[in-house]
This record gives C-alpha cells, structure tokens and sequence, in this order.
C-alpha cells in the first residue's frame, strides 16, 4: 500500500469520531507549557492540541494516586466507592482491579463496534491467578504458563488490543516485561528496557492508525477499518524512573524530569503528525489529561530549578490538596469544539463514560457511571450559564476525603500533607492545622494557605452534609 492510498483514506461523514485518548502518568497541572506561562518545559506539541481545541483549567482526577485514577476515569465511578480497597494502588499481584462485568469506556463503545486499543501502562493490574501454573503463586517467573495462559488485564474491560507493561517478578516491580495482547514479547521474560518503555509505546499508537488506514499490516490489531477506533495511550511517563533518552536531555529548564516531559511531548506530535497523513484529524476527537498531580522530586524542582510542577498550587501526588488531583485537561474535535478556546468550568475526569456515550448516542444503565454526568454542551458551547457539575469529591489512599462546591472546598481532615516540607509550607504562609477539618475558598485563595473553617461553621456543616449523603446514596448524577 502506497502513502497515496493511505492519504486518500476517508470515514463515512455521519460516523461517530475517532478518539485518541491520551492519560500521562504523574504529569503536573504546571509541567506543561499551554497552562503555565512559568514552566521551565516547552511542550508545543501538547500547547498545539491547546490552540486547536479547548484547554480546561479547573479538570479534576478521579484519584490523586494511579490505579483509583485510572478505575475512576474508565469506569466513571469514584474509585472510593469500592471500599478501602478503591483508595490505593493495591497488593502487587491482586487481580484485576476493575470488578467483572463493570461498563468501562471501551465496552461501552464496543457496542458501537469501535475498534478499541490499549497501549502503555494500564495500572489495574491483571488476572495474575488464571495465568499460573496449578499450586503456584504469582511472583515468581517459573510459575506462569505461558504461552499456554494470557495475562490478561484491558481485554477483560473491552479492549480488543492491548501492548503493556507489567511486573511478574516480586523481587523488584520495576523489573517489567513487555505484553501483547496477554503473552509476552520475550518468551524468556527478559526484563525490558525502561528507556524503551515510552518510544515503543508511542511508535505503537502511530503503527496502530498507520495500520487502520491500510498503509500497514498487522493483525494482532484485528482492526476493522470500516469503524472507528479509540486509543488509549497510557504511557509510563513521566511516572519514574524518569528515563529521557540521549537526544533529549538538557532540553527543558527542568533537570532530567523535564527532559522527559518534552519526550512524551514528541511522541505526542508523532501522534498528531500521523492522524494529518493520513487524514484523520478531522475525524478524531483527541483528549489529553493527566492521571494525578506530580510525585516526588516536584519539590526538589522547586528548590533547585524554580520549576512547580503543580503550579500555583498546593500539594502533590497522593494529597488531598489542589496540587494532588487538578489535572491538565485539552480536547479537540475539528467541526465541533471551537478553536483556542480555555473553560474554566469544574470538570471531572469521571465524566467522560457519560460524555463518550451522549457522543456516541447511548444510554449509560442505571449500574454504570455512578458518578459520571456528560460535558458535551459544555465542549460543543464553550460555555453554560449553569455549571454542568455542582460539585466533585476527592479523596486519597489513607481515606481523607473532600468535596468541592463552586469556589469552596471542604476537607473532612485537620492534617496537612505528609509530603510537604516545611520550607515550602513557610513560603506558601500556610497555616498550621488548628481545627477538625479544613475550608478554603479557591477564588480568593487558591494557594489554599488561609483555613476558614473556624470563619464559616454553617458552611461547613453544609459542605459537610453533602459530602455524607453522596456517599451514602451511592451514585452522583
């Protein structure tokens, strides 16, 4: 098949879009360049998806730690919802986090009859114990049984595709081996490269759409080209180890973290290089979103580099704090979302289940997306006189809990963040805790380092009650 032939490729117009969604793992609200003027990393090809769509600067993960991110987003569930076991990342070898026969995203657009594709880390483990031999554990690598079991992990939630890592050896989780579609790679479990994790998982995603539109061959894709596709691309990244290549280090202001941000951004633009090619950006609804806040090192950074990881904001990965959960958000879709456009609308990534299926003209059932309420009008619009969403509750791995209401948040927890040193919270002028809990008003004070929560006691007690009756009743929408 000629480049010709492939550029000529077209959709049927009525067809429902293609999505390219794409999850980054730890990247903060402040590492990227279209939502902080001060970033020391230039990341165009992500401030490209920014100018061409709508950037969203009040988005709001799921969790503030991997796994219940990743649950919250598929699912359109708060992960919390699932007991203490919904807060964490969980035991190493669990099985799959994700409970049998839950809608995610992709099931729910396998009753479209997209094409659904997961590339990168997934996170939510897989069935570890269906994969070992009789008797035997998993953790140890002569106790599965392959090739004649699959380990398999998103093909059990709709995916017909998947190309991950993951760890089999309980001696060192950053010891991973390289899946396809449940088997891997190397059938002598050699351990992969970390360097190799995001080049291959990128290069993956642009094969894969070079694959849809017949420039390429490959069927472990079982691609039919007569539908359309969503691709999730989950990459490892900039989740450490932080493993820039050669031909990117020193290119950010950032130190090595920031040499690794600006790679995921080239492979970004590879992606986006290859949906013009082979024209399918007008076709392709593409979102970019980040499963947490930073994680460790965001400090250091601070210190060393005058780079905030989080932005102006306060807290990190696993805190229950702003910096721990406020995402970078950009969606675009040529014909409907209009260019250049920023909202600062609260969002919620549990919200997508719900939006992909007004988008794909389907009912979610009554069990599925508890917590999920679509924000199509919102990206056809560019704006609503009446906010889409009320509220959104945090929460984090030891349980703390925090619900957001227009400008207030109310933190069901007196504690300040484990990870935050002193020198910083001094710099921030935030208070020492002195009450039960805490309240701030985001507006006025969006470094929340000012706690009203002895100013405003009714509204406590309001934010409060309404933090208890969404648990209670199960489902927020």
């Amino acid at each position: 098949m000629t480049l010709a032939a492939a550029v000529g490729f077209s959709q049927p117009s009525k067809q429902s879009p293609n999505i390219l969604f794409i999850y980054l793992d730890d990247l903060g609200y402040g590492d990227v360049s279209f939502s902080n003027p001060d970033s020391k990393i230039f990341t165009p090809h992500i401030d490209r998806l920014a100018r061409e769509g709508m950037a969203f600067t009040d988005a709001h993960a799921p969790g503030p730690v991997c796994g219940p991110s990743r649950y919250g987003l598929l699912t359109g569930r708060y992960p919390w919802r699932r007991g203490k076991d919904g807060r964490g990342n969980g035991a190493k070898f669990r099985d799959v986090f994700v409970e049998e026969g839950r809608m995610t995203i992709a099931s729910l657009l396998k009753q479209k009859d997209y094409n659904t594709a997961q590339i990168g880390k997934w996170g939510l483990r897989h069935n570890y114990s269906e994969a070992v031999l009789p008797g035997r554990e998993p953790g140890d690598l002569d106790a599965y049984d392959f090739p004649n079991k699959r380990l398999r992990g998103s093909q059990l939630f709709g995916f017909d595709y998947s190309w991950c890592i993951t760890y089999l050896d309980k001696r060192d989780s950053n010891i991973k081996s390289q899946f396809e579609n449940g088997l891997p790679v190397d059938p002598t479990l050699t351990p992969t490269d970390p360097y190799r994790w995001l080049p291959d998982g990128g290069d993956k995603v642009v094969e894969y759409l070079e694959t849809y539109t017949g420039l390429r061959q490959n069927p472990k894709f079982d691609i039919d080209p007569k539908q359309p596709f969503f691709i999730y691309w989950d990459p490892p990244s900039p989740h450490d180890p932080i493993v820039p290549n050669e031909a990117f280090i020193g290119m950010s202001g950032a130190g090595l973290y920031g040499d690794f941000v600006i790679e995921v951004d080239h492979y970004i633009g590879k992606m986006l290089n290859a949906l013009d090619r082979l024209n399918l950006t007008d076709s392709t609804l593409v979102v970019f979103a980040s499963d947490n806040g930073p994680a460790r090192g965001a400090y250091e950074r601070i210190q060393e580099l005058d780079h905030f990881s989080m932005g102006q904001r306060r807290g990190m990965k696993t805190d229950i704090l702003e910096g721990g959960h406020r995402v970078p958000l950009v969606v675009r879709w040529p014909g409907v979302i209009k260019a250049n456009r920023t909202s600062d609308a609260l969002v919620s990534l549990t919200d997508w289940l719900a939006t992909i299926a007004e988008i794909t003209g389907q009912q979610l059932p009554k069990q599925a997306g508890e917590d999920s309420l679509s924000f199509l009008s919102l990206l056809k619009l560019g704006g609503q006189e009446k906010p889409y969403r009320e509220s959104v509750i945090h929460h984090t791995p030891r349980g703390v809990y925090a619900i957001r209401q227009q400008d207030w948040v109310f933190i069901d927890d007196p504690s300040s963040p484990d990870s935050e040193p002193e020198w910083y919270r001094k710099s921030l002028r935030a208070e020492l805790p002195e009450h039960p809990g805490q309240l701030y008003n985001l507006i006025e004070d969006p470094k929340q380092s000012k706690n009203r929560y002895g100013e405003y006691p009714e509204k406590v007690e309001e934010m409060k009650s309404m933090l208890r009756s969404a648990i209670d009743a199960g489902r927020t929408n």
